[in-house]
């Protein structure tokens, strides 16, 4: 998978859609804060105070901080970057075969277009097609005060060897990006790992503003 150390549009309001879900389930959400003193896993090619943001939890507003960056959060890695460094990478699943070549274990990728800017889906001549076809779905991701995607791939192969669902985005703040990723076994209550994340990332509010 080549990352950083990172068709269908989203096109209605986060904060709207975030408040009938809270009231729908019956309780408020909580604001949980990201920062360097987290107890979440990061990283950051820039300084992490960059990207120092809160963000509404839905689903487990009683778990503390740490408990629920440890174990309930659908994003498990979290990396500060230039935005450049984002445009630039893009993402998507290069693998190295065992025949030492790089091969992508889904026939796109997703990638900046400058010219337009705007992100895109293209094709990946590298695809190497292992039973059932694999194609990444892309996701337009706007929040209040960023934008950017994130990626679903629905068969990503976990480290068990097991098949499961496993996200990856990447929102631009000013000259910052915040990235991350998190990866979901189909076994786990059969929840969608996307739609939490989604949820998550659009009620995200950067910090310092």
């Amino acid at each position: 998978m080549k990352k950083v150390c990172m068709p269908f549009i989203i096109g209605f309001s986060s904060f709207s859609m975030a408040s009938v879900l809270a009231t729908d389930a019956g309780f408020v959400p909580v604001t949980r804060a990201l920062s360097s003193d987290s107890s979440a896993n990061i990283s950051s090619s820039s300084s992490f105070d960059a990207c120092n943001m809160h963000f509404s939890d839905f689903k487990y507003p009683a778990l503390p901080d740490d408990k629920y960056f440890e174990k309930e959060s659908p994003i498990s890695e979290w990396t500060c970057l230039y935005s450049g460094e984002a445009f630039e990478t893009g993402y998507d699943v290069q693998q190295v075969n065992n025949k030492g070549a790089s091969v992508s274990s889904a026939d796109n990728k997703i990638i900046y277009d400058y010219k337009n800017k705007v992100w895109k889906s293209i094709p990946d001549a590298t695809y190497v097609k292992n039973g059932k076809a694999n194609h990444l779905s892309l996701f337009q991701v706007e929040s209040k005060d960023a934008s950017g995607i994130m990626a679903v791939n629905g068969m990503a192969k976990l480290k068990d060897g097991t098949l499961g669902q496993s996200i990856y985005f990447c929102l631009i703040h000013k000259n910052n990006s915040l990235c991350g990723s998190g990866v979901n076994s189909f076994d786990d209550k059969g929840e969608d790992l996307s739609k939490e994340a989604l949820k998550l990332l659009e009620s995200i509010s950067f910090d310092g503003d």
